[in-house]
C-alpha cells in the first residue's frame, strides 16, 4: 500500500506543476512588493522636496 502510494506520487506530474506555479506566483509577489516599496519611497522624496521648495 505504501509502496503503491510512493510510486504514484513519484510519477504524478500534476502536483509538480502546481508547486512550480505556486513558486512563480510567490516570486512575482515578492518582486511586486519590492518594486512598489521602492517607488513609494522615491515618490515620497519627490513630494518632500517639492514641499520644501514651497516653504522657502
Amino acid at each position: 500500500m505504501v509502496a503503491t502510494f510512493l510510486k504514484r506520487l513519484k510519477t504524478d506530474m500534476i502536483g509538480a506543476s502546481s508547486v512550480e506555479y505556486g513558486l512563480l506566483i510567490g516570486l512575482m509577489t515578492i518582486l511586486l512588493i519590492a518594486g512598489i516599496s521602492a517607488l513609494g519611497v522615491e515618490t515620497t522624496n519627490h513630494f518632500d522636496n517639492a514641499q520644501a521648495g514651497f516653504e522657502s
